[in-house]
């Protein structure tokens, strides 16, 4: 279709996007750089208008500028759009977008997915337009007006670019309406007369066409956008010259050329085309470098990476030998406590049978006599035979686990049972095991626990507090910290390593 050159009005926003800058920072270099742009744009010098652009585009990435660099950017497309090479005009609004999304900027997303839709349609993809056009429908907005605007003017685009005559003139009609009803410049306009001419033209309605074409020339007038004039003689000339009309189609083909070697010097714009082409390979190499960097600094975070994770499975290996020692040493320790839970039970039955047999031999003997001699005694007072006797009486007290499991279990109740006072039951205690009475009772009702916990048949039910409750411990803390002092590890510990030694047995 003749019509790919009805672009400029839809890039209003771009060619537009920094009014206010220009006053608030007239002294910025990039600023300056695009204020002579837009000037140039405007007079229709684009070869000058490109050369600007491109510096302002580097001015503003130098001063870190995204709405300039947005602006810049943009209306580099719209120049490449201007002389329909669409394809590099998609290139840039394709860039401005992506600059846009990584800053999180959702306005000028969809300013930039606006234009790509247009450029899109204008390069005969639909379907690519399609897919831009939705994204365009989900990205809010705050100016409504433009946002209904645009909408009905794409989809006159994407009607034309599927070759739906009818649907394409219906949004046309549909844009000119909605741009009359909210009172929007005739700029916002222009696109869709030419467009209802190309419908025209096509429809062989060279009246009709002309009309449309002659409504656009004089809305251009209001405007003076060289760009679209140049578009609209070329399309009165080809109308005139459909209706067989001579000479007007030679007049307006005439100055169609004139106007457009005006517009488009094409050795000039070449150099400018060259500038932008040097500032963008100097970019790309940047980006190179860039990545280069990233990726020696990746591969050295990967190396080091490697280094602490060999050092991370040599320290692993270690302390896996290092625990499965440990794990020999706790697992020998519960074997041992078990036997030594054997033994106890045989020695008790010895000693009371001991026991029983002193009694009859010293029957109504006193358990700290007074009247022995002070050198036949021990360092307190008690002989020898005295002294071993209360041993006994303490040892059958403490294998007692009814007596000791009593939580308020003292020395001076211990006393009272071996029929003695707490400084004898004291001494002996020390002197025979090197540690105070609190202790001994400590091992006494640990041991009493280790044997609840390794007997499974009777105690698999049992929690560790209901046991460590009725050994006498009144809380879990004091618990654990007399089992790790008596057994070297946690009752959790032990009582897994419990269950897997039954459970290797049983196998």
């Amino acid at each position: 279709m003749e019509g790919k050159k009805i672009f400029s009005a839809i890039i209003l926003w771009l060619a537009c996007l920094l009014p206010s800058l220009a006053i608030d920072q007239a002294q910025g270099p990039a600023i300056t750089l695009k204020t002579k742009g837009d000037a140039c744009y405007q007079a229709g010098r684009y070869s000058e208008a490109l050369e600007f652009y491109t510096q302002g585009l580097e001015k503003a990435k130098t001063e870190d500028n995204s709405d300039l660099y947005y602006a810049c950017i943009g209306n580099i497309g719209n120049i490449y759009a201007g002389m329909a090479d669409y394809k590099r005009a998609l290139h840039y609004y394709q860039m401005g977008l992506k600059a846009a999304q990584e800053a999180n900027n959702v306005e000028t997303q969809w300013k930039f997915v606006t234009n790509i839709v247009a450029a899109l349609c204008m390069s005969g993809d639909a379907d690519g337009a399609k897919a831009y056009f939705n994204l365009q429908t989900h990205l809010p907005i705050k100016n409504v007006t433009f946002s209904r605007y645009y909408f009905l003017s794409n989809q006159a685009l994407i009607a034309q670019a599927e070759h739906n005559a009818p649907l394409c003139e219906y949004y046309h009609k549909a844009s000119i309406d909605y741009a009359n009803e909210k009172g929007m410049p005739t700029a916002y306009k222009l696109e869709h007369y030419i467009g209802l001419g190309n419908i025209q033209l096509q429809r062989k309605d060279t009246r009709g066409a002309i009309a449309y074409y002659e409504q656009a020339r004089d809305s251009v007038a209001k405007v003076n956008n060289k760009d679209q004039l140049v578009n609209i003689y070329r399309q009165m000339a080809a109308a005139y010259a459909q209706a067989g009309m001579a000479d007007s189609a030679a007049k307006y083909k005439g100055l169609h050329l004139a106007l457009s070697d005006s517009l488009f010097n094409i050795s000039q714009f070449n150099m400018a085309n060259s500038k932008l082409f040097e500032y963008e390979t100097k970019e790309s190499q940047h980006r190179i470098d860039s990545l280069t960097s990233q990726n020696y600094m990746q591969l050295g975070v990967i190396i080091l990476f490697v280094i602490l994770l060999v050092a991370l499975t040599l320290l692993y290996i270690a302390l896996r030998r290092k625990n499965r020692t440990l794990l020999d040493a706790q697992r020998m320790l519960v074997s041992k406590n078990e036997e030594l839970m054997k033994s106890d039970s045989q020695s008790k039955r010895l000693l009371q049978k001991y026991v029983t047999a002193m009694d009859g031999k010293q029957d109504g003997q006193p358990s700290t006599p007074s009247d022995t001699p002070k050198e036949e005694r021990s360092g307190i007072g008690l002989d020898e035979a005295q002294l071993e006797r209360l041993l006994n009486s303490i040892t059958t007290v403490m294998e007692d686990v009814s007596v000791i499991s009593r939580p308020d279990f003292s020395l001076n109740e211990l006393a009272e049972l071996v029929g003695s006072n707490t400084k004898y039951v004291s001494w002996t205690i020390n002197e025979t095991y090197n540690k105070n009475f609190k202790s001994l009772l400590n091992e006494y009702r640990i041991r009493e626990a280790c044997k609840r916990m390794s007997d499974r048949q009777h105690y698999a039910s049992m929690t560790l507090q209901a046991i460590y409750e009725e050994v006498g411990f009144k809380s879990a803390a004091s618990f654990i910290q007399a089992f790790k002092k008596v057994n070297g590890m946690t009752p959790s510990t032990y009582q897994k390593l419990v269950a897997n030694d039954t459970t290797t047995n049983d196998n």
